[in-house]
């Protein structure tokens, strides 16, 4: 697994040795950031973040903060470990927590651009995260929600459109734009 584009494309990411942890193809990656552009601005949150792909490829590719959250403490290890060796400590907030916990306690001055979803498939909240992530999405905010290939999301979800919907595999990206 790698940064696939921008100031640290090529780079490798060390990964989670777990079962319950799933890591996102670097084919999947690509096609997801050439839907986004391939410059990102803004803050970033990656939640169920894993290994922190998502959050590190989006700061290789200009975004200014990445927000880290994922409940298992050897994927925050892991996190911890590729911020500091892709010198990315200071632009990264990384939380050991349960993503209800992190969102509970979100100030709402803090708003996200882009917002990466990928929760264990077996857990079919996307919909209830993005209606309490709402009051923290900027004007223009991407979700990118990454799921099994046979789930089929809302066109809609409190307001916010999706935009793009792609398989891949046995994966699913859906994305939604805040309007």
């Amino acid at each position: 697994m790698r940064i696939v584009g921008g100031t640290h494309r090529g780079r490798l990411l060390k990964r989670v040795d777990k079962i319950t942890t799933r890591e996102t193809a670097d084919m999947v990656k690509v096609a997801v950031f050439n839907m986004l552009g391939s410059q990102l601005t803004g803050r970033v949150l990656d939640l169920f973040a894993g290994s922190g792909s998502y959050g590190f490829e989006s700061l290789s590719r200009g975004a200014f903060e990445a927000y880290f959250v994922d409940v298992d403490k050897d994927a925050v290890k892991t996190i911890k470990d590729n911020a500091h060796v892709l010198g990315f400590l200071g632009q990264s907030m990384i939380y050991n927590q349960d993503y209800m916990q992190f969102m509970d306690g979100l100030n709402h001055s803090i708003l996200f651009d882009y917002v990466f979803l990928d929760p264990p498939y077996e857990k079919k909240i996307y919909m209830d995260v993005i209606k309490k992530l709402k009051p923290n999405l900027a004007e223009n905010a991407y979700v990118i929600c990454e799921s099994e290939k046979k789930l089929i999301l809302p066109d809609e979800i409190e307001g916010i459109i999706k935009i793009k919907d792609k398989t891949y595999g046995i994966k699913r990206i859906s994305i939604y734009k805040v309007l």
